[in-house]
């Protein structure tokens, strides 16, 4: 979408980024880093997996922090707030260009929130599981979904324009 917002406006609360940066945490603990990798060649698509990328690296941070529960719930709120903007995109990119393999990419995307509605509520449950899975949060999310399915459909996009 023309005037995506970044991870920095996404985030309800943005004193969480502020205390972070101004206590000089920055990115020296980043558990993804933004490469050619993770990019599938269709801006719009890269600009919100770049705004995905900086709000998960904001979690090791929030973790560290004093209030570190109430950080990483903002942060997941933020997160799957961004994820169905961005997911509402996709689809509407789908729906557009004809995209053959619509309803299993539309599958994945309500099974990724799914999974983080309810890593979200265990989270919230104060769960010992959850503060495990959180670590595997990302690469689940990011990693498997942009490597596989958006660059696939982005190659589609782009024979498709």
């Amino acid at each position: 979408m023309p005037g995506t917002p970044s991870a920095s406006v996404l985030i309800r609360d943005t004193s969480i980024q502020n205390k972070l940066t101004a206590a000089g945490e920055t990115k020296a603990m980043d558990w993804i880093s933004w490469d050619h990798t993770l990019k599938t060649g269709h801006a719009r698509m890269d600009a919100d997996h770049r705004a995905l990328v900086e709000l998960f690296n904001l979690l090791p941070h929030a973790m560290e922090h004093r209030n570190a529960k109430d950080f990483c719930a903002k942060v997941l709120d933020d997160i799957i707030e961004h994820a169905t903007m961005h997911f509402d995109l996709e689809w509407r990119l789908m729906l557009q260009h004809h995209y053959p393999k619509t309803a299993q990419h539309t599958a994945e995307h309500a099974m990724l929130l799914e999974q983080a509605l309810q890593f979200k509520a265990a989270f919230d449950l104060d769960s010992s599981e959850s503060r495990i899975a959180l670590a595997r949060f990302p690469e689940v999310w990011l990693g498997f979904h942009i490597l596989f399915s958006d660059k696939e459909l982005a190659d589609f996009l782009a024979q498709a324009a």
